[in-house]
Formats: C-alpha cells, sequence, structure tokens
C-alpha cells in the first residue's frame, strides 16, 4: 500500500536557524520547496505578503521552540497513528483512488486542516502549530481522521471536533435511523455511521442472543474485517460475559484479559453493551479499536443510549 501520509515539518522547523526579523524570508523558501502547497494555502485563506510576515512575527521563538522538541518525540507515532487511522479503513476513504495524501506540517495556524491541490493529487496539510495553540497535538492522529472525512465531503479545511461533540451531533441520527427502519436495517445503519463517523471505532458490530440456543450468541451485522467468532456462547470472551452478566465491558488493553477472544492482533481494546428487553439480554453492540484506552465515559453513555433505544425495537 502507498504511503498515505507525510512529515515535512522539519522543513518548517528550519525557520528556528534564523532571526526573527528573516522568518518571512525563510517562509518565501519553504514556500518554494513545496510548490504548489504552501502558495495555495495562502490563497484559499487569502494571505499576501504583509499580513503573513505579521503573522509569522506574531509567533514567539519560545513557543516553536518548545513545539519543535515535542514533536521531535512523537512525531514517529503520530505519523504512524495517523497512516493506521485512515488506512484500516479503506473502504469509507475509498483509498483505491489514491486521490490525496496527508502532509504533516508547520503553518499559519489558520486552521487545524487544510485541503490544497498539489502538482498530482489533492493534499491535506495538517497544521502542528494550530494544533498546539490549542494543545491538542496529542490528538494529530484523529484530526487527521476528521480531515480525510471532510475531504471526501468537499470541504477546505477545518478543526478537530471533540468526542463528546461527535455524539452528541450523531445521537439523533442514529435514534431517528433505530425509529425510521426494521431492526436489520436500523442495526446495518447504526454499524456504518459509528465506523465511518469515529476514527477509532475499528470495528463495529452486533451479536444477537439466538432464539433456539438462548445461551449463545450469534453474529449479526457489523463493520470492519470478517470475524470468526460467529456464535459465542454466554460467559466466554468479553462478549460472552456482557452477555452472561447484563454489564458493559470496557477493556482498555486486551493483552491483559486472560477470557478474551482474539479474532485480530490489530485489537488492541474492548467495550461491549448489552441491549435488554424487560431485563433480558436480548443482544448487545460489541467495539473493537486498534488503539489501546480509547474508551471513556462518553463512550459508554453514548453508546447504552443508542442500546436503550435499540431495546425498544427488539419489543417490537
Amino acid at each position: 500500500m502507498r504511503n498515505i501520509v507525510e512529515n515535512i515539518s522539519q522543513d518548517f522547523f528550519e525557520i528556528l536557524r534564523y532571526d526573527k526579523n528573516q522568518w518571512f524570508d525563510y517562509w518565501k523558501i519553504y514556500k518554494k520547496r513545496h510548490e504548489p502547497l504552501i502558495e495555495n494555502y495562502e490563497k484559499l485563506f487569502g494571505l499576501n505578503e504583509e499580513t503573513v510576515k505579521q503573522i509569522l512575527l506574531s509567533f514567539e521563538r519560545r513557543f516553536l521552540d518548545k513545539l519543535y522538541q515535542k514533536w521531535q518525540i512523537i512525531q514517529r507515532e503520530n505519523k504512524y497513528l495517523c497512516s493506521q487511522l485512515v488506512s484500516h479503513k479503506p473502504d469509507v476513504f475509498q483509498l483505491e483512488k489514491e486521490d490525496f495524501s496527508i502532509f504533516l506540517a508547520g503553518l499559519l495556524g489558520k486552521a487545524d486542516w487544510t485541503v490544497v491541490e498539489g502538482k498530482q493529487q489533492a493534499v491535506i496539510l495538517i497544521d502542528l502549530v494550530s494544533l498546539e495553540n490549542k494543545k491538542i497535538l496529542e490528538q494529530l492522529p484523529h484530526v487527521a481522521y476528521q480531515a480525510t472525512i471532510g475531504f471526501r465531503k468537499g470541504e477546505k479545511f477545518g478543526n478537530f471536533v471533540e468526542k463528546e461533540k461527535i455524539f452528541e451531533e450523531l445521537l439523533p441520527t442514529l435514534l431517528k435511523i433505530i425509529d425510521k427502519n426494521n431492526l436489520q436495517k436500523a442495526l446495518e445503519d447504526i454499524c456504518s455511521v459509528l465506523y465511518e463517523n469515529i476514527s477509532y471505532y475499528n470495528w463495529v458490530g452486533f451479536y444477537l442472543v439466538d432464539k433456539e440456543k438462548p445461551n449463545e450468541l450469534v453474529l449479526g451485522p457489523y463493520r470492519g474485517e470478517p470475524t470468526e467468532h460467529v456464535r459465542i456462547p454466554f460467559g466466554k470472551g468479553i462478549c460472552g460475559q456482557a452477555a452472561a452478566t447484563g454489564m458493559t465491558f470496557v477493556v482498555q488493553d486486551v493483552s491483559k484479559e486472560t477470557n478474551y477472544l482474539s479474532c485480530s492482533p490489530k485489537v488492541k481494546s474492548e467495550i461491549v453493551v448489552p441491549i435488554k428487553v424487560d431485563g433480558k439480554i436480548v443482544g448487545e453492540l460489541d467495539i473493537d479499536s486498534h488503539l489501546l484506552s480509547p474508551f471513556d465515559e462518553f463512550d459508554k453513555i453514548f453508546l447504552n443510549k443508542i442500546c436503550e433505544k435499540l431495546s425498544e425495537k427488539f419489543k417490537e
């Protein structure tokens, strides 16, 4: 698979070798080195030379020094995670088109991400300066994921959206899906919405209680890689434990869980939320992530609201 993510930040940080009154002169070198990306970035935001000069002069050397030092420590892992979050969902991002790349760069802080035309394809620029200004540099892989969604929607720039806001925006859509569709269609569409919109939801699926074998779960609709676990007895694995106890299970590191049913070496964590009708388990929502410790109370509350609404559909 081609390399989706490029890190050109080192070229930006060369600005620190110059006196501040020479930063604009270096910016022109930087712009020339990465034609036509920086020029198109300036055009998108309507920036003339004087405006660029003033923005550069507004940067404190101490701020850029600290950003550079921090980035030196985390850049390799963040570049890797950017690539993983996007490349692990080739169907969502239509990677077969090979019509975009993601560049990690230093820019002028106008937006967390910007889409510009490159020499051969679109380039999604992720601005380290903007992220550090907001103290969200560690969210860079999720910014890249959201930026790629924005690119596919035809958006030209945008800013990172916290998970709480994403959940808040998605919930009405998900509840409407449940209201407007039969159970099978609702489950299918819920899987797609969650899988496509949340960066760290790498496998989203439902397990349903088998009516003929009420102590077994059978695989229902899902999005993500195929799984060999099409039937799971109550009590076996995380899904089986959730079914047996009726409790939500969150495993932040599956390698430390003795009763874990491995389905892929990529999976690092899992959350399972039961669906109940009159206190009895009828199914559950299972989500795997390729990241360690991504789930928190916001995930639990959000997913429980979905499952509570689904319980009404199971009664029909």
